[in-house]
């Protein structure tokens, strides 16, 4: 994952880290420590891309344009 873009993506929505994890049923610390460069597992990966409402290329760095963000 591309440094902080979970940050970036997470604080562009106004979210906290206990609001995405209230949204994604992903732990407080865990998410935190994927802010930090810890590698995400791929259940986590899509709670969180559903939560944010972006793709797994967006999260994950594959692709740069926030107009490639999608809403399911």
């Amino acid at each position: 994952m591309e440094k902080n873009r979970l940050k970036h993506i997470r604080e562009q929505k106004q979210m906290s880290q206990s609001d995405l994890s209230r949204k994604s049923s992903v732990s407080q610390p865990q998410i935190s420590r994927y802010e930090k460069d810890r590698k995400m597992n791929e259940d986590d990966i899509r709670k969180i891309c559903k939560a944010l409402e972006v793709s797994a290329d967006y999260l994950l760095g594959l692709i740069d344009d926030d107009n490639d963000m999608k809403k399911d």
